[in-house]
């Protein structure tokens, strides 16, 4: 079963997907959602036009206190790695799933939490997951969260760790955001019908309670 909040960020980035309709690569920009108990996971929808390769890399963390350059740059200090103008991030942790459309955990192609190939992309930090496979032509989901999540919550969307994200000095906040690249022949995917209908009831529930706000003004 997929989870809401992975509902919601795949129809929020629709336009961003077909901007990159075409492209043998394309960025995902989003936010992990800090939640009672836990945190939100994010599903990304592609499709493989060809065999071939597929790069996933991700980039959030935003803390440089890591030796990159084999005893050289080494560095103590918070990174707007994404141009924000803020610090929010957290260890990126993704799913690759096979898209046959029921999601479970048969599905799984291969998972990764850190990763020392992730700084191709700008990223700073090993916490930055990172995929590469020979993937075969059809459509793929990929599952973003919050380190460590497991197996079963990327299946159900709803992460129960409760650490991050975060932002300066390492502090709970509301969000965290996140760069994923996509690269290979690859275009972005459909987003499942359902989520149109899904996000039109919150749309409208949100509407109703802001028209019934206005009117206690």
């Amino acid at each position: 079963m997929r989870g809401y909040s992975g509902f919601v960020c795949g129809l929020a980035l629709c336009g961003l997907f077909l901007l990159a309709s075409g492209a043998e690569a394309f960025i995902v920009s989003g936010s992990i959602i800090r939640l009672a108990g836990g945190s939100s996971v994010d599903y990304i929808y592609f499709t493989v036009n060809s065999y071939g390769r597929v790069t996933i890399d991700t980039k959030s963390w935003e803390k440089d206190s890591e030796d990159r350059f084999n005893g050289n740059g080494i560095t103590d200090e918070f990174v707007d790695v994404n141009g924000d103008g803020e610090i929010a991030f957290f260890n990126t942790h993704i799913y690759l799933f096979v898209d046959d459309g029921f999601l479970d955990a048969s599905d799984l192609i291969a998972s990764n939490d850190n990763s020392t190939r992730t700084y191709g992309d700008g990223s700073i930090s090993k916490n930055d997951a990172y995929l590469s496979r020979n993937l075969a032509p059809g459509n793929y989901i990929l599952a973003i969260g919050a380190a460590n999540f497991s197996l079963s919550e990327a299946l159900s969307g709803f992460n129960s760790g409760s650490f991050y994200p975060v932002g300066e000095n390492f502090t709970k906040i509301d969000h965290g955001d996140y760069e994923i690249t996509i690269t290979g022949d690859v275009t972005p995917g459909v987003i499942p019908e359902p989520t149109t209908f899904l996000l039109m009831g919150v749309g409208l529930s949100g509407w109703a309670f802001f028209r019934r706000l206005k009117k206690r003004v």
